[in-house]
């Protein structure tokens, strides 16, 4: 079929006008509207102008994996052809970009994940639980020299939580902050890396399989702060340590969404994260020698105070 000349000019005009546009409405409403654009073959990049708290933003449309200054993190929905989702918009916006208030004596409970009964993954006689143990109790060392108040959920190896009551406790102290702390395990003895999960937004799916929307949810009131804490937590994780010439690069898994029940039920923000494979052999001799440990937590505390305005009392 033949079209008339101007129909062919008007459509030609009409896409490049689109292209123009697209993600316009964006870089507005993310507060950042003289960001440079470049729409591309399915690809967006939005470099924001100097001095912004965060410089380039890179979507690929119709998928939620996306990169934040280079760091992974997975959109509540897929980013759309013209804009990112108003979900999206309003978290990132919110969470990375606006003004932060911060406290000059937070109030943390950092979770050993497992315990006592509950081992979590194993290889050979080396259990996640002991793992998970050794760098909280860093973390509250860390934070607690600097002046903060830091509870854990279970002080020991032999100590048995529930998830219910580790999320009751994070309500009993008024917590600003629920940090939870694992070691992934995989088929794969390939997969490595670290992966922080976040509640995904009301009516959104997580990214791990089988995770439809659920909701609303107690955590939802703070999905705001916890994709902040989550941001910034994975960000330190990843820091490469400049003292150590030879350190090994860790692998970037992202800022993920999933409806665990200490996301979805902890009153206050909280983030979980999976700093390693226990299957992996490089992450197994990352995530057990007592240097690294201490390394990991360094950075998980220099995260969370990050997340806070960097606050420190002492």
């Amino acid at each position: 079929m033949q079209f008339p000349l101007q129909m062919c000019c008007l459509s030609a005009l009409l896409l490049i006008l689109g292209c123009n546009s697209a993600y316009r409405t964006t870089a507005r409403e993310l507060g950042i509207p003289h960001a440079e654009r470049t729409v591309e073959e399915g690809k967006v990049r939005l470099v924001a102008p100097a001095g912004s708290p965060v410089q380039t933003f890179e979507f690929t449309v119709g998928q939620r994996p996306a990169f934040i200054d280079g760091i992974s993190y997975y959109l509540n929905r897929p980013a759309g052809t013209r804009d990112l989702s108003r979900d999206d918009i309003r978290i990132l916006r919110a969470a990375l970009l606006a003004p932060v208030v911060s406290k000059q004596t937070l109030n943390l409970l950092i979770d050993p994940g497992h315990g006592g009964t509950d081992s979590g993954c194993r290889k050979g006689d080396v259990h996640e639980q002991k793992i998970t143990l050794a760098i909280a109790r860093e973390v509250q060392a860390i934070l607690k020299a600097k002046g903060h108040n830091v509870n854990l959920t279970r002080p020991n190896e032999k100590t048995t939580r529930t998830l219910d009551e580790r999320t009751q406790l994070g309500a009993s102290l008024k917590i600003d902050a629920f940090v939870s702390i694992h070691v992934n395990a995989s088929a794969n003895p390939e997969a490595k890396g670290v992966e922080t999960y976040t509640l995904p937004a009301f009516g959104c799916e997580g990214t791990l399989p089988n995770s439809p929307a659920r909701g609303p949810l107690a955590g939802h009131a703070h999905v705001v702060a916890s994709t902040r804490l989550a941001y910034y937590v994975h960000q330190a994780l990843l820091a490469k340590d400049e003292t150590t010439p030879d350190a090994t690069t860790i692998a970037d898994r992202g800022v993920r969404h999933a409806h665990f029940k200490v996301l979805r039920d902890t009153p206050a923000p909280a983030i979980l994260i999976e700093t390693g494979f226990i299957t992996n052999a490089e992450d197994f001799a990352r995530i057990t020698d007592v240097a690294q440990q201490k390394q990991i937590a360094n950075q998980i505390a220099e995260g969370i105070l990050k997340a806070f305005g960097s606050v420190t009392t002492k």
